[in-house]
């Protein structure tokens, strides 16, 4: 009789164990198919923003441009067109990702900011002073030469210290343009080759990130992939803009929107 009830007793505990341990393994697997899910959510994130209709200046009107000699000339067409409105700009001869992290406070090659103040604040500071909710990024054609891959990985450490100022900001990174067919300035490091791989591999850091990216080389590119001519007014280097290169640009800029942001 006592053996019959202590083998009894061990079933029963034998059966509550079972059924105690079902649930468990029930919400393990429910949470690993939530896992699976934003897993797939994230990896259906599309950076690339396409073409919408146009928006009007104000939209960029708490935006902020980031970039080099290059997009000093967007600076430029915008202060007398004013079709993007009053974004602020943080562009200057040479700037890079790297000596944009590098230079002190105070550096005069620097973007100034505000304009006319003399001061050169650190990028990220400056960004931050701005109040900027949209932060436009073209960084690269100083740099690439050096390898695709350091200059994509200082890119992203520069996006994040803008961010950690600014952590409100969406970003948004500009694809570097190309250069014309003529380029002097073009060799065996930097060249229309090395600019493409290093859209393509930010692109996917986009895509990993959630930034937009907004490819205006594509807007001013000829059937080769070289920068057209009529769209620049650098016969010494072939990669900077003209007043009709600035107006493409501007043009491509207000027709794609990522329409999360409007």
């Amino acid at each position: 009789m006592k053996r019959w009830i202590v083998w009894s007793l061990s079933l029963l505990l034998l059966l509550t164990l079972c059924a105690c341990g079902q649930p468990q393994q029930t919400e393990q697997t429910g949470q690993q198919g939530e896992n699976a899910q934003t897993d797939e959510e994230e990896t259906d994130f599309d950076p690339l923003v396409p073409e919408s209709e146009a928006v009007s200046a104000d939209w960029f009107q708490d935006a902020a441009f980031v970039g080099d000699s290059v997009s000093v000339m967007l600076e430029m067409y915008n202060s007398g067109s004013g079709r993007l409105g009053s974004p602020a700009f943080f562009c200057s001869v040479s700037l890079s990702q790297q000596n944009a992290m590098a230079y002190a406070a105070g550096d005069e090659r620097l973007p100034e900011y505000p304009k006319g103040s003399g001061q050169h604040p650190r990028v990220e500071d400056g960004v931050a002073a701005s109040g900027a909710n949209k932060v436009y990024v073209m960084l690269g054609m100083n740099c690439i030469a050096g390898g695709v891959d350091r200059a994509c990985q200082d890119l992203v450490t520069l996006i994040d210290e803008i961010l950690a100022k600014s952590p409100q900001a969406a970003i948004l990174v500009e694809s570097v343009t190309p250069m014309t067919a003529s380029s002097p300035r073009a060799d065996g490091s930097l060249n229309n080759e090395t600019i493409g791989a290093f859209n393509a591999r930010m692109m996917e850091i986009c895509r990993e990130r959630g930034w937009y990216f907004v490819n205006v080389a594509e807007a001013v590119s000829d059937e080769n992939g070289f920068l057209r001519d009529e769209y620049s007014g650098d016969q010494a280097m072939g990669i900077h803009f003209n007043y009709n290169g600035g107006e493409v640009w501007t043009d491509y800029l207000l027709t794609h929107v990522p329409e999360a942001l409007k």
